[in-house]
């Protein structure tokens, strides 16, 4: 029988429309066939990552969220996460409560922690858990990372840091930059990158550098996915989590029992925006990686599922 839903479309991780990472959500998912939840994130836009609310069956968690992109399920999305609880802005999903709640999402990557900052019946903060951070150890060679970069190896050298991969929740290889200068030069082969990544086993690829486009952010970095399709994210919550990890792992950020870390993205491509990465860590080993943002509603209106 035909079932109308509801969907919203969000920029995530920016106070501004049409910037950061765009999201979809579609609300009342409950009892779609996995067919047509792919079938619909592919005419939402294939191109970007749709979140669908069902309700949650066990007591673990407060709500389950599943991930669709056009072509596949993905276990996980951070932006299209919070973009959902945006979504849930005067809707009666969840119970909100001033200043502040807490709950536990459900996805197929596991059960996360949620923080919603909240006032009147609307969602003005959302900040979640990933995964605590696990290190691949990989001998990497400079020459088909520079190659891939368009860069000398020596550039990459000159550094004086590690090139090391790091998952919260996707692996990612990341590498420091000089400046946002060179960052800006660089004009990635997303071929040799995709072939690189399959190699190695992992996701994608982090450059970074410690200048910002705007005082007080910690770093600025670009995400290279060509592997999970997206040649050059706008905005990843989870590699900026990575990132946040890598910062603290070689001292690049002090290290506080609780560290507070701005992670500019996009400001490249016009879709500026920030991640704001929360680190918990004790005598230099992170317990706990939180990822947070804000989100701007762009669309809502609601489609017939046949």
């Amino acid at each position: 029988m035909p079932k109308w839903v509801k969907a919203k479309r969000f920029s995530v991780f920016t106070p501004t429309a049409y910037a950061g990472n765009q999201a979809w959500v579609v609300l009342d998912a409950e009892g779609l066939p996995d067919r047509s939840m792919r079938g619909l994130a592919n005419s939402l836009n294939p191109a970007c990552d749709t979140a669908f609310v069902l309700p949650e069956s066990t007591s673990e968690a407060d709500i389950y969220l599943r991930f669709f992109t056009g072509s596949t399920e993905i276990n996980f999305s951070g932006h299209a996460a919070i973009a959902t609880y945006f979504a849930l802005s005067d809707e009666t999903v969840l119970p909100l409560k001033e200043p502040d709640i807490a709950i536990k999402q459900r996805t197929k990557a596991g059960i996360q922690l949620v923080d919603l900052r909240v006032t009147g019946n609307k969602i003005t903060r959302a900040t979640m858990c990933l995964a605590k951070p696990d290190y691949l150890d990989i001998d990497i060679n400079l020459v088909p990372v520079a190659k891939f970069l368009g860069i000398m190896p020596d550039e990459l050298a000159a550094m004086n840091l590690p090139l090391e991969v790091i998952s919260t929740g996707y692996y990612d290889l990341i590498i420091p930059i000089k400046s946002l200068i060179a960052i800006k030069d660089i004009v990635p082969n997303f071929s040799l990158i995709d072939s690189f990544c399959s190699r190695l086993g992992i996701h994608g690829v982090i450059i970074f550098c410690m200048e910002t486009f705007e005082h007080g952010d910690t770093a600025f970095m670009r995400h290279f996915a060509p592997s999970l399709g997206i040649n050059e994210e706008p905005i990843s919550g989870a590699s900026a989590g990575a990132l946040g990890c890598y910062l603290l792992r070689q001292k690049l950020v002090e290290a506080n029992n609780f560290s507070r870390i701005i992670i500019e993205q996009g400001y490249l491509q016009g879709r500026q925006g920030k991640v704001y990465v929360h680190l918990e860590s004790t005598r230099e080993q992170i317990l706990r990686v939180k990822v947070g943002g804000n989100a701007v509603l762009t669309f809502t209106g609601y489609m017939l599922i046949p």
